[in-house]
């Protein structure tokens, strides 16, 4: 069992969101959570993998995961280095501030960035409301920030092999870390 999915088996996170047919023919709900995330690590399931992985981690520790995923990514404009930078810090110390300014950011960058995804991620996190704060609380769906998680790690998804296939296992590799107790993305800005 890993540290930060303390699933023996992967039937509670699949529960969560869709396997794809071509996921569903290699995994049940029966199947170790760390032998899923094995069987997933292929071209064709990576989708299955990533939402696997964003289900199953705790929020913070999801979020940690994808900005290590996003580190190669590039920086398109100063809101997306301003969202790294947040996002980074929300991680380390997650404050209500830098949520709300993951919130701001999100709208600034747009869903055709993973960065915007990922900021999207922090402010649906569950830890507070998605409205403004001077309105009556409304916290977000359960896992919404799962798939703002997909959003992000999926817009860096490669469409063509062998590329693919290293980003697949980039995903798992990155994933296992943080699922046994690493913060890569802390490590990195140090």
């Amino acid at each position: 069992m890993m540290k930060k999915i303390p699933y023996d088996t992967c039937g509670p996170i699949i529960s969560r969101f869709a396997l794809s047919e071509e996921g569903a023919a290699l995994i049940t709900p029966e199947t170790p959570t760390a032998e899923a995330v094995t069987a997933l690590t292929t071209p064709d399931t990576l989708f299955d993998l990533i939402q696997l992985i964003a289900h199953g981690l705790p929020p913070r520790e999801g979020i940690c995961w994808a900005l290590t995923l996003l580190a190669e990514a590039p920086m398109t404009s100063p809101d997306a280095v301003s969202a790294r930078n947040t996002v980074r810090m929300w991680v380390e110390e997650p404050a209500e501030r830098a949520r709300r300014r993951c919130a701001d950011l999100s709208e600034a960058l747009g869903t055709d960035n993973p960065f915007g995804w990922l900021c999207h991620a922090v402010f649906w996190n569950g830890s507070g409301s998605i409205v403004a704060p001077d309105l009556p609380v409304v916290l977000p769906q359960p896992y919404l920030h799962a798939k703002a998680l997909l959003g992000a790690v999926g817009l860096l998804a490669p469409l063509e092999e062998p590329d693919r296939t290293d980003f697949a296992t980039r995903v798992a590799q990155a994933g296992v870390a943080v699922a046994d107790g690493a913060w890569p993305c802390l490590e990195e800005a140090r």
